[in-house]
């Protein structure tokens, strides 16, 4: 079943508001990572600013948002939606801008998994989550 705002809204158990719906469809239409500079401008002034950083930190306090930063500590947003996604990371263009969602193979993913717990166990700590970051300059630039 195709996800539409007013549903992943109404699964949470929150309000449905027009700038929640706006947000939601953007991320949506998207099917990638957006900067909160991005979102804005494609939202076209349908939505203010201020309300744009209260709507996404709504939508990350009930988990349908994650949050992260780009090389250049610029905010991005992406959804969070879907249970059965896989944990992914992403890759970044350092000239344009645009990131990008990656997946590596299973066995990398298992490595890393080893290699992470081998860390915790010689350091006696405690990984709660991990990134990978792939910065270079894409075919567009």
């Amino acid at each position: 079943m195709k996800k539409n705002p007013r549903n992943i809204l109404s699964e949470k158990n929150v309000s449905i508001t027009n700038p929640r719906i706006l947000v939601i469809e953007e991320l949506l239409n998207h099917k990638k990572p957006l900067t909160i500079d991005l979102l804005q401008k494609n939202l076209k002034g349908k939505i203010a600013l201020s309300t744009l950083y209260r709507v996404l930190n709504d939508l990350k306090k009930i988990n349908v948002i994650k949050e992260f930063n780009t090389p250049e500590k610029e905010t991005v947003v992406e959804l969070s939606i879907h249970e059965e996604e896989d944990h992914h990371h992403h890759i970044f263009c350092k000239k344009c801008g645009d990131v990008q969602d990656i997946n590596l193979s299973n066995k990398l993913e298992v490595d890393l998994d080893k290699e992470i717990i081998e860390i915790q166990n010689s350091l006696k700590f405690t990984v709660e989550e991990h990134t990978l970051e792939l910065i270079g300059i894409c075919s567009n630039c």
